[in-house]
């Protein structure tokens, strides 16, 4: 009887010893998903090993904001957590447990959250992304892997998960200090990691302009500002236009100023031989693509995020390949159906039939409004506004 003891416990060790080993291997697959989550995001000439093709790429998995979560990138939980877990199992190997099975059923409970995290972040790969990180992968492999550890240590010990973990957690209650010291350094651990690790994968886009109303009308248009306006601004405008930049922003900050009277509709007019039917020479050569980007991040909810991100990259469009893809991903977009999106005549329609309107009304420059049947080329006077507001009282 002794020698069946000495074995199971011989064998319970040479587990431990194992989900050790996959708790290490965790903490090198989660650091190494940590560097390039950095290097996407701070780094444009950084290139992955593991971004082989558009339907394998880490990369494409980085920049979506399902990274990011609680203020961190999703991998530094990983590091957390495969830490937790490795101390718990190291903690009983040294014969110092708080009780026989400790902490079997904590790491049974652990692990079956680390299963499910990852099947959800393989379903938001699969789903969302449309893109296969094989580190994540990895990580998903090694939390399975976990699991089975567990429940192999588990139908050993012949009782029930849930006896398991009640007597894990009576026993912490048992000990309070100890309790304390562990909620009190995981909580600390957690803070100023947050505190430390500055924001570098924040969305693009222009994020210091309140939040706004914003919707769609009746001709499929899309506006931002108040649900029923006194005065309506109507911006023809082209996403690699300096001064449509600087104009737009402006007028986005007046209708934040006058939130119940004052609407902005975005049209598109790209200066851009593409889409631009009277242009003789190329000016703009992917303002009419970026267009057609923002109507397709429309379909999804997502037109003004889209329009803020296009802007704000507008200096980089200059020296980079900027992919509209990347910023779909960026602002978690469903990266299939904005791709399948960017290839149908539907949605080039649309930017089309702006492009018609803004040249029948003799619109030649960007940024042009319109307000009721007054043009304004280039900017609309704070005089203007005020005068066209108390008109409209």
């Amino acid at each position: 009887m002794q020698g069946v003891e000495t074995n199971r416990a011989s064998v319970s060790r040479g587990v431990t010893l194992v989900f050790l080993g996959l708790c290490l291997l965790g903490i090198v697959v989660s650091v190494e998903l940590t560097r390039i989550h950095l290097f996407v995001h701070t780094d444009p000439e950084y290139h992955s090993v593991c971004a082989v093709s558009d339907e394998v790429n880490c990369e494409t998995v980085a920049i979506s904001p399902y990274s990011v979560f609680a203020g961190l990138p999703v991998s530094l939980w990983g590091v957390a957590g495969y830490l937790i877990m490795g101390i718990l199992a190291a903690w009983s190997l040294s014969r110092r447990g708080l009780h026989p099975t400790w902490p079997l059923g904590l790491l049974a409970l652990l692990t079956v959250f680390s299963a499910a995290v990852s099947a959800f972040l393989a379903y938001i790969s699969a789903t969302r992304i449309d893109s296969l990180c094989l580190f994540c992968t990895a990580s998903y492999v090694v939390n399975a892997a976990l699991l089975v550890l567990c429940v192999v240590a588990v139908r050993r010990r012949a009782r029930p998960v849930r006896v398991l973990i009640i007597d894990d957690l009576r026993a912490l209650l048992a000990r309070p200090l100890i309790a304390a010291l562990l909620v009190a350094g995981g909580a600390g651990a957690v803070g100023a990691t947050v505190a430390l690790v500055p924001a570098y994968w924040r969305s693009p886009g222009w994020l210091d302009l309140p939040a706004l109303d914003y919707g769609v009308d009746h001709r499929g248009h899309h506006w931002i500002g108040a649900r029923k306006p006194k005065l309506t601004i109507v911006e023809f405008s082209d996403y690699e236009c300096p001064h449509c930049r600087s104009a737009h922003k402006t007028v986005r900050m007046l209708a934040a100023e006058y939130p119940e009277q004052i609407r902005l509709v975005h049209r598109h007019l790209p200066l851009d031989m593409a889409c631009h039917p009277r242009l003789k020479r190329p000016f703009h050569q992917r303002a009419c693509e970026f267009a057609v980007a923002a109507e397709c991040a429309g379909l999804q909810g997502r037109f003004w995020e889209m329009n803020d991100a296009l802007f704000s990259i507008q200096e980089t469009v200059r020296t980079e390949d900027v992919d509209p893809v990347d910023l779909a991903v960026r602002l978690g977009l469903n990266r299939l159906d904005f791709k399948r999106c960017l290839d149908r005549r539907a949605t080039a329609d649309r930017v089309a039939a702006d492009v018609e309107a803004a040249l029948e009304r003799k619109l030649r420059g960007t940024p042009s409004f319109l307000i009721d049947d007054e043009l304004f080329v280039g900017r609309i006077p704070e005089a203007e506004i005020e005068r066209l507001l108390r008109q409209a009282r």
